[in-house]
């Protein structure tokens, strides 16, 4: 059997990559986050990846992930808020953007490695261009993503990882993205118009 271990699998590409996941028989996903989904082989536990400290540690994933010959560790959840000018950011919303984009990632992936005693067979970090590149307003998401992608590199020099970068798709990131008010963002206006975003599960069946 394999378990797949997805953060943020309540909705848009976290749903998507779990529900895929799951049309494999020999599959379970252990779901990480505030709320799941109905089916027989997922798990859910849940915490708030905003307070880091609720995490499982190595001893409560150890049972868990009893029975699985294969794990695949999948981070999924991100928040791109807030979005704004430096000096106008709200602090609260920095330190939520840290901790689930961040923090939370490389301790979930620390304390797997723990309770495993092993590398996972496979690490999926779903990044996004703007790690790499100046988004106007984007400064905490970019950092945080670009700070990730980096501890990701790391563990590649020991482990099998993807950093993958899914693009644009039609989720609710995309929304708090056309509310917001930051320089180009009329391009994200323009791809909802025309019907341009993919929807997540086209995006998941290309990962998986």
């Amino acid at each position: 059997m394999r378990c797949v271990v997805i953060t943020g699998v309540s909705r848009g590409l976290g749903r998507a990559l779990a529900e895929r996941a799951l049309e494999d028989p020999h599959t379970w996903v252990l779901g990480i986050g505030r709320s799941g989904f109905e089916h027989e082989r997922l798990r859910l536990r849940a915490c708030d990846l905003s307070r880091p400290e609720g995490l499982p540690g190595a001893d409560e994933l150890r049972p868990l992930l009893e029975g699985a010959e294969e794990v695949v560790l999948i981070h999924n959840a991100a928040v791109v808020e807030p979005i704004g000018p430096i000096g106008e950011l709200d602090s609260a919303a920095v330190i939520d953007a840290v901790n689930v984009n961040f923090t939370s990632p490389m301790l979930l992936t620390n304390e797997l490695v723990k309770a495993l005693g092993r590398y996972p067979e496979k690490t999926l970090y779903i990044s996004s261009g703007a790690a790499n590149r100046v988004i106007d307003g984007w400064s905490a998401y970019s950092a945080t993503k670009r700070g990730c992608e980096e501890f990701f590199a790391h563990l590649a020099q020991r482990a099998l990882v993807e950093i993958v970068n899914p693009g644009v798709m039609d989720t609710g990131m995309q929304v708090a993205v056309r509310a917001a008010t930051f320089e180009g963002q009329e391009r994200f206006h323009a791809l909802h118009e025309r019907g341009e975003l993919p929807d997540p599960a086209t995006i998941a069946a290309k990962i998986i």
